[in-house]
């Protein structure tokens, strides 16, 4: 018998990614309840800062270059919350992708070429410190690989000064929202070579590297009996008390189902940006890797110096450094196709759910009357695919060199195959005009539709406990529980009508991580009393004290109750 069928685990984390990480290491926290805001955040580092000059004779001796808050905050000062820390809880983590964190992760980077996030400093899986990432790259001296996020930070505006510009310019409130001064250092990019050390140095400082396994789920099945789950997975079987789910939408890469190659036979000419296929591979040969997303008979023709093309049906990021990276290889002609417009903007939500206005749009978020109503304000904040200032520039260069043609407002309305292999496209655009193009590869760059319903993992879940779902995501707790009776966890994309519009981000696998470990610390903390009380009913120790109680009765009893009783009685508590 493997060790898949043996071990009953307190905690299961189906995913190695971000919000896998994230939650990981905030149950490793003492008190991973201890929720710490903003404004704490901030008005403790305050105290510190001004006892810190109240202490010194030279009025600005000490005056504190913020690197980091909460490495500077003493712990009485924390908010108290559940304590785990004695309980050195059994988790174990399951990804389908490798047997490392952030596999996934670090894989999509590299083949794409990508050598910077999109995402703030404040945006990464440390459940520590909101600067930790920015108190990194200055230690280790590695300034020089961040990013300025230019036209962000700038003077901000009053009150009267926003909605006199929202009267004469007509925009939306997004746009105007400005990050004022103070914050400059926050809205930087960091190179994803620092991220990923960050994140290792977050896998060391919290003992997790020996908890990934390489395995897929394919089910999960909840019993209220013994309070346990079972996971069919790739490599046997695994029990848990307690499950989470954070794999991003947990969808696998596909064509959209709308789409008009789905009508025709499938063809590997035809591909999902992150889908690969067994002949990808990379080059031992050559300093730069043969990126996977590209197909091996595209790049050999581009490599004879034979004339190429590739259709990019999308309008996110990922088709503008696919664009980039086909640039790269040497791809004659690429053709950008998208619904919409090319919208250009620093981050995929608006800055008004990033910024310090966050609290209020939040606010609003939660206090909205529906889950309905939640998803319409999820679509407003993000809008869409887009791309940042960066590739915007990168498209255009690429443009005005005739290496690549963006088509916007236009789909595709037929494709044939024609005698030489090539893909002859209909462009048709909303104001009717039609274009065609010929190529010999087409990428889909869209996203992946998130879908708790679709998820073959949690069907039986889903069988066995219904729960009402909205575009597609579960109404959970407010703890992203699936209800009071099944403590199974959903983070990420699918825990958006908790999480807000920024639950794909980063920021919200940090939110994710603390609104589950608080809820985990809590069972845990109940399944204490739950034990206390139980023994205390079977064993009376005033009559043990007072020899009125045979203490080889006890022994007894405990001799008498298996492992597995044990375990059950415990599930049990928990809940």
């Amino acid at each position: 018998m493997s060790d898949f069928d043996l071990r009953i685990h307190d905690v299961l984390i189906i995913g190695a990614g971000p919000c896998g990480l994230a939650v990981a290491a905030r149950l490793r926290e003492s008190t991973p309840s201890a929720l710490f805001t903003e404004s704490e955040h901030q008005k403790f580092h305050f105290i510190k800062a001004s006892s810190s000059r109240q202490n010194s004779n030279t009025k600005f001796k000490n005056k504190p270059i913020r690197t980091s808050r909460r490495a500077h905050t003493s712990p009485d000062l924390l908010l108290p919350g559940h304590d785990v820390s004695n309980h050195e809880l059994d988790i174990v983590v399951l990804d389908a992708n490798g047997d490392q964190w952030m596999s996934a992760w670090n894989e999509k980077f590299e083949d794409l070429g990508i050598m910077h996030l999109r995402s703030p400093m404040f945006f990464h899986p440390d459940p520590w410190d909101r600067d930790g990432l920015l108190e990194f790259a200055v230690s280790e001296g590695r300034q020089g690989e961040l990013k300025e996020i230019s036209g962000v930070v700038g003077k901000e505006l009053s009150k009267h000064q926003r909605k006199k510009k929202l009267r004469d310019g007509n925009k939306r409130p997004q746009e105007t929202t400005y990050v004022d001064e103070r914050d400059r250092h926050d809205y930087f990019r960091p190179s994803q070579a620092l991220f990923k050390d960050y994140c290792t140095s977050i896998v060391a400082r919290y003992n997790l590297a020996n908890l990934v396994q390489k395995a897929e789920v394919t089910s999960i099945i909840y019993s209220p009996t013994s309070s346990l789950f079972t996971l069919q997975t790739s490599y046997g079987i695994k029990k848990a008390y307690i499950v989470v789910l954070a794999v991003g939408s947990a969808a696998k890469p596909s064509l959209p189902p709308d789409c008009l190659f789905c009508t025709l036979p499938p063809n590997e000419s035809v591909t999902h940006v992150f889908s690969k296929s067994k002949s990808h591979h990379k080059t031992k040969t050559t300093s730069t890797p043969t990126p996977t997303i590209l197909p091996p008979s595209l790049l050999a023709k581009a490599h004879l110096n034979l004339p190429t093309s590739l259709a990019i049906i999308g309008g996110g990021l990922t088709s503008a450094q696919t664009a980039h990276l086909a640039a790269l290889h040497n791809i004659t002609k690429t053709h950008l196709i998208l619904r919409g417009p090319l919208k250009t903007k620093h981050f995929d939500v608006d800055l008004c759910w990033l910024a310090k206005f966050k609290n209020h749009n939040m606010s609003e978020f939660w206090k909205a009357d529906s889950d309905a109503e939640r998803v319409e304000m999820m679509k407003v904040a993000r809008g869409g695919g887009s791309v940042n200032p960066e590739y915007k520039g990168i498209l255009m260069d690429l443009v005005r060199e005739g290496r690549v043609a963006v088509w916007e407002f236009m789909e595709v309305g037929d494709a044939v195959r024609d005698g030489e292999r090539r893909w002859r496209l209909e462009l048709v655009g909303k104001d009717g005009r039609k274009e065609d193009i010929l190529v010999d590869h087409v990428v889909y760059a869209t996203g992946v539709v998130a879908d708790i319903n679709r998820v073959e993992a949690v069907k039986p879940l889903l069988r066995s406990y219904p729960i009402e779902t909205v575009g597609g995501m579960p109404c959970l707790t407010k703890e992203l529980m699936w209800n009071e009776e099944v403590p199974f966890f959903v983070t990420g994309r699918l825990g958006g009508l908790r999480l807000g519009p920024a639950a794909p981000n980063l920021e919200g696998a940090r939110l994710g991580a603390e609104f589950i470990a608080g809820k985990i610390a809590s069972l845990i903390s109940s399944f204490d009393k739950g034990f206390d009380r139980i023994f205390a009913e079977e064993v009376d120790m005033r009559r043990l004290g007072l020899g009125r109680q045979n203490q080889f009765d006890v022994l007894e009893m405990n001799e008498t109750d298996s492992d597995e009783d044990l375990g059950i009685g415990i599930a049990r508590a928990m809940l």
